[in-house]
This record gives structure tokens, sequence and C-alpha cells, in this order.
């Protein structure tokens, strides 16, 4: 998987949105992030983007687990599925825009729910994988990410310590200084905590309107932890 395209890629689509929205009066993190959804990446490609009730069940049984998005190409538009979270819709939604401006062979495709980044799995195939990196790098932007993690920790990369292991769980800091082997307990902790040395901070998992375990992938990857 060609990760620096990939995030190329999900710019250009910003680019264009920014470009498209005149947005130079923007001057919070929280405004920009307004700006970047699926939504407004469709608008710009030209593409439908419309919320329904419920989509067929995946395999066509009833047993089946529900889809929750879907893009047709021909008909230019992208369908989600209102009755999930809407960390759910807004994550599958980015992932739908990936297929489409990635992934051009592919006519129609369906998905079932995604709640977000998860680690690589030989299950999923690499389009998948692809579609759910673009996904991130849309909703949680390398440079946007870093700023608040800075914000909120007011260090990079983050070192964990006695003491700041203790300010982001003071019941339980050992676990923080000698977590298991390839967890993500040190990064579920940065993406969900609400204090850090006595100040209240907002978690980044909120911030960016994802999963808590979808943002301390993000914070992985990102090498913001050392």
């Amino acid at each position: 998987m060609n990760y620096l395209s990939i995030e190329q890629e999900a710019r250009s689509v910003q680019m264009a949105i920014w470009k498209a929205r005149r947005a130079r009066s923007i001057k919070t993190r929280d405004q920009l992030l307004e700006l970047f959804t699926p939504q407004s990446a469709a608008e710009v490609l030209g593409i439908r983007y419309e919320f329904i009730n419920r989509l067929a069940n995946f395999g066509g049984s009833v047993s089946g687990l529900e889809l929750a998005g879907l893009f047709d190409r021909q008909a230019g538009k992208i369908v989600i599925s209102d009755r999930f979270s809407p960390e759910i819709q807004k994550y599958t939604g980015a992932h739908e825009i990936g297929h489409m401006t990635m992934h051009t062979e592919l006519v129609m495709h369906r998905d079932r729910p995604i709640g977000g980044l998860d680690f690589e799995s030989p299950a999923r195939s690499l389009q998948e994988r692809e579609a759910d990196y673009f996904a991130a790098c849309f909703l949680m932007p390398r440079k946007i990410v870093t700023e608040a993690f800075e914000d909120n920790f007011g260090q990079l990369p983050f070192v964990f310590d006695e003491e700041t292991a203790f300010w982001l769980s003071p019941r339980d800091f050992g676990s923080l200084l000698r977590p298991r082997e390839d967890s993500l307990d040190r990064e579920l902790a940065l993406a969900s905590t609400t204090r850090f040395k006595g100040n209240r901070v907002e978690p980044l998992c909120k911030q960016f309107r994802v999963s808590s375990k979808t943002m301390a992938i993000r914070i992985k990857e990102l090498g913001l932890v050392a």
C-alpha cells in the first residue's frame, strides 16, 4: 500500500473543498474540521450524497449484517445508512469517497459498518485497507492531529515516564509504563483522556469525532509517541 500517495489524494480533495468554499476566513481547528466532511467532498467531486434509513443486508439474508454504505459510480452517488452512530456514518462516508477517487475500476461497491481504522488484517482486501487509510488522512489530517496533540500534551513526541503515566492513569500508571506487547494501551490513553497535568483537555477522539481506537491507531502511525 502506498501510504504517501493515498495521503496526497486525501489532501487534494481537502484542497478542492477549501477552494470551493473560499474558506480563507476559517480561524479555528473546529471550523476547519467541520469543512472536511464526506458530504463536502462529495459536493466538490460532483457526487450525490444521500442518507437512507435502511440498506439491504450483507449477503442478502435476514441474518446478515446490515450494510452501512455503498457507492454507485454510474449513478454518481454515495448512499449512507443513518441507522448507525454518527462516527460510523462519517467514517463509512469518507471510506466510500476513497473508493470513488482511487479505485476507478470499481463501478458499484457495498460496505459493512466501518467504525474506523484497525490494524491491517489479511482478511481485508488491499482496496478496503486503502479506502480506510484515505478516510483516516481525510478526517484526521497529519498536521491538524499533530497540532491538537501538542496543544493537549505540550510535547512531541510524547515520552512516557512515571510522571506522565500518572497524569494519564493515576490508578494504574504502571500499565502505561509497561504496556502489553503490541498493544494500544498508551495511545488509547492519549486519545481519550480528559485531563493532563491537572488541566482539562478535550479528548482527541472527540475533537475529530472518531472512535478512541481509531484515534489511537492514528496517533501510533503518525509516530507521536516516543
